[in-house]
């Protein structure tokens, strides 16, 4: 599988851990920061799940136009914005693909919907409302 370069608004294939409950899941998640200095990538997890009463605004629902360009499914996707995951680069949590077994990444996400959520995260920093879960 060839490895794309980590840049923010790529979105992976990638084993993420919920901090929450620790359960570990391959599924779409989108690169918000990296380090060169340090090596390490912090990503966003994207689900189907709908947020849960009271948490609306830790999600933000991904515009099925930018779904179908990068190549998810039909189903509403979401970006959690509550919590991330760091983690260094490469790694052996990267995966391949459903649809497609020699790539671990989707494509990216436009400018202007990256800055929403790059927006969005800083707010739950601001508000101490960010988990961050080290997966190394």
């Amino acid at each position: 599988m060839k490895l794309p370069d980590p840049v923010p608004g790529l979105v992976i294939r990638f084993g993420y851990t919920w901090h929450k409950d620790r359960f570990t899941k391959d599924r779409p998640c989108d690169i918000v920061l990296t380090s060169k200095a340090s090596g390490l990538v912090t990503v966003v997890p994207i689900t189907h799940s709908y947020p849960e009463v009271g948490e609306e605004a830790e999600s933000l629902l991904i515009p099925q136009n930018i779904c179908k360009a990068i190549g998810l499914d039909e189903d509403a996707n979401y970006v959690r914005l509550s919590e991330v995951n760091q983690f260094s680069w490469p790694s052996d949590r990267l995966a391949a693909l459903p649809h497609d077994p020699t790539r671990c990444d989707y494509g990216m996400v436009p400018e202007s919907f990256f800055s929403e959520i790059r927006k969005n995260l800083a707010d739950m920093v601001r508000t101490q409302r960010m988990k961050t879960v080290k997966t190394d």
